[in-house]
């Protein structure tokens, strides 16, 4: 039994489209970048105001990492990320960040960025402010920009 013309140029057709289908589910290029940079804000909004909400702010997946600049700062899956989130915020300082570059990237529904700036901690004794870099990885999920991996460290 052979392949007919048909059926080859139907698989042909159905490679191209399932080869095309990230790029035409994807923002256009602008939106994408913009609605990335505003997960960056949500997120250092959410780390300031002690939120819980900001473990919505990662994929739910056992497969989403979040690693820090201290061997503890460490959680995979949304149950660790929660307990991670949890210990920071029973703290007596707070966190956050101020960012002078950020550079983002986008190719169809998956993102990645870095960021140079400053973790800014407020604590019982004031302010303090020490170097720190962010790379990341944010996929697409129903309009919003999630994390997938929050890579962060402080340079010596």
């Amino acid at each position: 039994m052979g392949v007919s013309n048909r059926s080859f140029a139907a698989a042909a057709a159905l490679l191209v489209v399932s080869a095309l289908a990230p790029t035409l589910a994807a923002p256009p290029q602008r939106d994408a970048e913009r609605g990335v940079r505003r997960a960056l804000i949500r997120l250092n909004d959410l780390l300031g105001r002690r939120d819980m909400a900001i473990a919505d702010e990662f994929v739910d997946g056992d497969d989403t990492l979040l690693v820090g600049s201290t061997p503890s700062d460490r959680a995979r899956g949304r149950d660790e990320l929660a307990d991670h989130f949890r210990a920071y915020f029973e703290r007596p300082e707070t966190l956050g960040f101020v960012w002078r570059e950020v550079e983002v990237a986008v190719r169809g529904a998956v993102a990645w960025l870095h960021a140079e700036g400053e973790v800014v901690r407020h604590g019982p004794d004031g302010e303090r402010r020490e170097p720190y870099r962010l790379t990341g990885v944010l996929e697409l999920h129903g309009g919003k920009w999630l994390w997938r991996l929050f890579h962060g460290s402080q340079p010596t």
